[in-house]
């Protein structure tokens, strides 16, 4: 009963937005036109103007349309502002008199409101809505007036233009994610946000079971060609699900959404990798169509260099020293594919239709040839030492290791709008299903000699999601917004795995589903200074049903997850923000199923299906400024994270054994500095740095340290549809609870000419070209939690990766396209619960 009240209440509560107003001096947003001249002086009156700016045809509203307050008696401009994403726009502090309010944007018709007048018996001008009439201009070739660039900062998120950067041409969106602002990839691509690695990635705003198994084998599957920008978003509202512990990451890709037919075309042969992606989209009159697909092929060598050591007893209860070594040689190689459909169908001016499919496949195998040995020492009872220790086992290991997947999205979205502005229902539908199949094949040789021993280990694993929202929105006076909505999210994993084709009671399904609700309100304390608070109210009822019933099990918990954020504008062009919140993360495939995987000859892995959620306190506090072409962004933050989930390694003879189990805390402190320039209007330069100390504390085990990671981009355009670009980054050795992962680095160069009158494009990029391999140096080290004395173990790696790399890229546009007006604003759902997993294969 508790918790239906709770969902009934937050259901009926209602919303506001943060940003109900603009302030008088506030800037203009990044990309809003610059259609009204800059204000020559400040009002210094009582009276106030405002009104909602809306589409003449569709009613909906306009933002970042440019108001103008002009002076009917001298012609001056005296002030102005921009609509907010709700086309509402306010003016504060005006002066007693008679103004022409001038309303202007980009694809419509300049409208003038004269004889607005502000008096002493009348101190508020309530305008109402305001009707723009779209400009009916066919273009041949859209001309673009001013740049984004490539890091913007916006009021809540940092977004990276992806398009704009020449070096992700012809890569992939592993290669795009290294350049994105607080964000790190290590050797195998695990993806890590301010040091975290409690991240949700989405697409187009949408989740995707396809990153449910590993998110660095789905990253290598999108090809960057398709890749618009990446957001990232470290301090979500309440009005999203209570994602990742440190944010969301969502990966926007390419859509026209401009009447005609429009398309594109890339394709790329590189020393490394292949790939080419055809996009085309047709809006005619009420019907939109976008296709877009793709196949994407990479391929690399390295090497692997282990020592392990560990100490155990014998039957005779005699302390030993084991040591164990791998030298050998590995080659990777994928093929991925995928597809996307979708449609839009405006039923009327009221409601819209739209409906997607997207799919992915692939396949990734490993081959690897190494040579092992195995050497043990006494104990040297008179030192307590150990003696010299003596060769016990030497093979050679012949190992296949394939992936296969298979996932699918389909989703429809309804959306009414109402009579008034900014009333509208919306109601979304989406399910996710990924197929994952893997499977390890290890032969063992004894040297110079015949077959030793074979070992198969196989794994098909399920994914499935069915997920329904409604939401609605209401104006209410004064430019505020209630705001309500609910949503239930349905999960089934399964799991079915053999041994050498014996069925060893592997099998395992497990349930989650979570129903939620949320509100939140906003309000302006004064004319600089913003609140928004609110709360997510969620339950989770999980159910986990194995081969033997003794195993299974089923929990249920309740959360509240609040949200409060204060803004304040120090300056015109300067802005202060504080933000806390807390977050819950619920573990998704790869963390819970229990299949063992070998992955190597002295390595296995397997997630642990009793995981609980995790639950964080995060706080940040963000100052952001902007002059003449230069935008600076500092932020602090803490989180505090309760159960966090990390992986947990012991070693038995002389086999590691990796699972994930809730360490007690996770104390994360830090400050990013990020900003861009542009010294000269051809040459811009972004950069990027994130410090922060790590406290980790476990029953069993403890660590900490300072870490970072920088990375840098410059751009330089010569001139005749030439242009070249550099990016580079450094991480730095990252601590784990049981050791220290690596350090890193990587650098790309691209030239790039633009050909056919700029409809075409030819481009060489190079990625690592002055190094022929990286290395990485990693260390794991504990005791052992099954025996008494907690014996320790060690392990120290030596991984080489051949990563120079050479690419040629062409890339063709086609299409002619004409305006009408901006793009809708449309709701997508956001599955941002679930703790995704990083690289390694475990299905």
């Amino acid at each position: 009963m508790k918790k239906l009240l709770l969902l009934t209440l937050l259901s009926c509560a209602t919303s506001a937005p943060l940003w109900a107003q603009n302030p008088v001096n506030s800037p203009r947003p990044q990309g809003a036109p610059a259609g009204a001249a800059p204000a020559i002086q400040t009002p210094q009156g009582a009276g106030k103007i405002t009104g909602t700016v809306v589409d003449s045809e569709s009613s909906k509203p306009v933002e970042f349309a440019t108001i103008a307050l002009i002076n009917t008696a001298n012609g001056k401009t005296v002030d102005g502002t921009v609509t907010d994403e709700k086309g509402r726009f306010t003016l504060n502090r005006v002066p007693n008199g008679t103004y022409t309010l001038n309303i202007s944007f980009i694809g419509y018709e300049t409208k003038e409101m004269k004889q607005v007048t502000i008096s002493a018996e009348d101190q508020t001008a309530n305008l109402n809505k305001v009707a723009l009439a779209p400009a009916q201009t066919k273009l041949q070739e859209v001309t673009v007036v001013g740049e984004k660039p490539l890091i913007e900062d916006k009021v809540d998120r940092l977004v990276y233009n992806a398009e704009k950067d020449i070096t992700n041409t012809g890569g992939t969106a592993a290669d795009v994610m290294q350049k994105v602002p607080s964000v790190a990839l290590d050797q195998d691509g695990n993806l890590q946000l301010r040091g975290s690695s409690n991240v949700r990635v989405l697409i187009n705003g949408k989740p995707s079971t396809v990153m449910a198994g590993s998110v660095a084998d789905a990253l290598k599957q999108i090809p960057a060609d398709v890749i618009k920008n990446v957001e990232v978003i470290t301090s979500p509202s309440a009005k999203y699900d209570a994602e990742g512990t440190a944010g969301i990451i969502n990966i926007v890709t390419k859509k026209n959404s401009l009447q005609g037919v429009t398309g594109s075309t890339t394709l790329t042969a590189g020393t490394r990798g292949s790939n080419g992606n055809a996009n085309v989209s047709m809006k005619q009159g009420k019907v939109g169509v976008n296709v877009n697909a793709g196949v994407n092929r990479f391929y690399s060598k390295g090497s692997m260099n282990l020592r392990q050591v560990n100490q155990a007893r014998n039957e005779a209860e005699e302390l030993f020293e084991n040591t164990t070594t791998q030298l050998g040689t590995s080659t990777v190689d994928g093929m991925f594919g995928f597809g996307q459909l979708g449609l839009d169908y405006d039923i009327n001016e009221k409601n819209s239709l739209s409906a997607g499919i997207r799919v992915n496949t692939g396949s990734f195998k490993m081959r690897s040839h190494q040579n092992a040995n195995t050497f043990q020492a006494a104990q040297n009872e008179a030192t307590t030492g150990f003696q010299e220790p003596m060769l016990t086992d030497e093979y050679n290991l012949s190992m296949k290791n394939n992936n296969n997947r298979l996932s699918m999205d389909l989703n429809l979205d309804f959306t009414h709008q109402f009579k008034k502005p900014q009333q509208e229902l919306t109601l979304l539908a989406l399910y996710s299903q990924t197929d994952q199949d893997n499977e390890v094949n290890q032969l063992r040789y004894e040297i110079e000699g015949p077959l030793r021993s074979t070992t198969i280990n196989e794994n098909e694993g399920l994914n499935k999601e069915l997920t329904f929202q409604a939401d609605y929105a209401h104006p209410m006076p004064k430019n505020t917004l209630l705001e309500v909505g609910a949503k239930g999210i349905l999960r089934d994993v399964s799991s079915s795995s053999l041994y050498n084709g014996k069925d060893l009671n592997g099998d395992f399904s497990y349930d989650q589903n979570v129903i939620a609700s949320y509100l939140s309100y906003g309000f302006n304390l004064n004319k600089k200074t913003a609140l928004k608070f609110g709360g997510r109210y969620e339950y989770t009822d999980v159910a986990g049903d194995f081969v033997n019933p003794q195993q299974d099990f089923t929990a249920n918990y309740d959360n509240f997850i609040p949200n409060i954020t204060l803004a304040y504008d120090l300056t015109q062009n300067s802005k202060l923000r504080t933000t806390f919140t807390q977050r819950i993360q619920r573990p998704q495939l790869f963390f819970l199923n229990p299949y063992r995987q070998q992955q190597g000859p002295n390595l296995v892995v397997y997630g642990n299906p009793r995981l609980d959620a995790e639950l964080t306190d995060s706080y940040e506090l963000n100052y952001s400024t902007f002059f003449k072409t230069t935008s600076i962004n500092v932020s602090a933050y803490m989180r505090i994270t309760d159960n966090a989930i990390e992986s947990v390694s012991e070693v038995l003879r002389d086999t590691t054994f990796v699972t994930f189990n809730n360490i007690a805390k996770n104390k994360t402190y830090g400050m990013t500095l990020s900003g861009s320039t542009k010294p000269v209007p051809a040459w811009n330069i972004n950069g990027n740095v994130n410090v922060y100390y790590v406290d980790l504390n476990a029953p069993f085990a403890s660590n900490s340290g300072v870490m970072y990671n920088i990375n840098v981009s410059s751009g330089y355009t010569f001139g005749k549809g030439v242009s070249a670009q550099f990016s580079g980054g450094f991480n730095s050795d990252r601590v784990q609870l049981q050791g220290i992962a690596s350090s890193f680095s990587y650098h790309n160069l691209a030239i790039r000419k633009e050909l056919f009158e700029k409809k075409g494009a030819l481009s060489l990029g190079m990625d690592n070209p002055f190094r022929r391999a990286l290395k990485f140096r990693n260390e794991l080290s504990g005791v052992n939690q099954n025996t008494e004395e907690r014996l320790p173990f060690s392990t120290q790696t030596l991984v080489t990766q051949y990563n120079r790399g050479f690419r040629l890229t062409f890339e063709y546009r086609f299409g002619k396209m004409q305006q009408q007006g901006p793009p809708k604003r449309k709701k997508s759902i956001r599955n941002d619960d679930a703790k995704q997993g990083d690289g390694g294969g475990v299905q």
